[in-house]
């Protein structure tokens, strides 16, 4: 149980870059002091840093999760953001660039069996919108399994081959300063040949996204048409963005539920 416990508990500061010790502690049901013993475990393996009254990620930056620990993360933000897409952005007759990225699946989820071409790296991509009158270009190249994607010389040079509409790009990080942000080094070769070739570029992520920093920066917010985000994000939040001449969208999280 220590050992799960521990594993939650270092991927919930690598994907959020902090936690505090009172909040932690009611979300795993332990007691403070069972999480303040187990932050000084981590920080001891040089996993994380403590600070007063919590822990952050080491160094400051994101770090890349697999594939099956981010899917399950604010899916419904996730999932307000892929309608908001399919209904307001992407018109039948039209060809996207979809990245690898959970919710970029929720996009193609969103969009399966509409009449229209999809370029992809993304297997779970793929596998959506296989079988459906949704036309699918797959790039090719080598099969990355953290992301599920491809990547590599062949796939960015197959990714400047298509010119698209427009391009879905997701991301861990988006900072008003540094721009779109990633952690999958591999990948962002191929993010950036797909933005470069779209008409319009729309970086997708949730709120808690907003105003973090990863390890390298994908473009700048200028090479942006605008970005989508979930109502969880502030208005200061999206403030900084719109503050820079970056279109914000927001998409309600509770539409088209009961």
């Amino acid at each position: 149980m220590r050992e799960l416990r521990l594993r939650k508990l270092q991927e919930t500061i690598l994907r959020n870059g902090s936690v505090e010790v009172d909040s932690i502690a009611q979300e795993l049901d332990v007691s403070r002091e069972t999480i303040r013993r187990d932050l000084a475990a981590l920080a001891g393996q040089g996993l994380v840093q403590r600070t007063r009254g919590g822990a952050t990620a080491p160094g400051g930056s994101l770090t890349e999760l697999d594939l099956t620990v981010r899917s399950t993360e604010h899916h419904a933000a996730k999932a307000a953001i892929a309608r908001y897409v399919a209904t307001h952005l992407v018109e039948d007759g039209t060809s996207i660039a979809l990245d690898t990225g959970t919710t970029t699946v929720e996009i193609a989820r969103a969009l399966r069996g509409r009449k229209i071409t999809v370029v992809t790296p993304s297997l779970p991509v793929i596998n959506e919108l296989a079988g459906t009158e949704t036309a699918v270009l797959v790039i090719g190249g080598l099969l990355r399994g953290r992301s599920l994607g491809m990547v590599g010389p062949v796939a960015d040079q197959t990714a400047r081959q298509f010119h698209c509409d427009q391009a879905f790009i997701s991301g861990p990080a988006i900072h008003p300063d540094l721009g779109l942000m990633d952690t999958d080094l591999d990948g962002v070769a191929v993010k950036r040949a797909l933005l470069a070739q779209a008409s319009e570029v729309y970086a997708v992520l949730d709120h808690t996204k907003l105003g973090r920093s990863a390890f390298t920066t994908v473009c700048p917010l200028s090479e942006l048409t605008g970005l989508i985000t979930d109502d969880g994000a502030s208005p200061a939040s999206r403030n900084q963005y719109a503050e820079r001449d970056l279109q914000v969208f927001t998409a309600p999280v509770t539409e088209g539920k009961p």
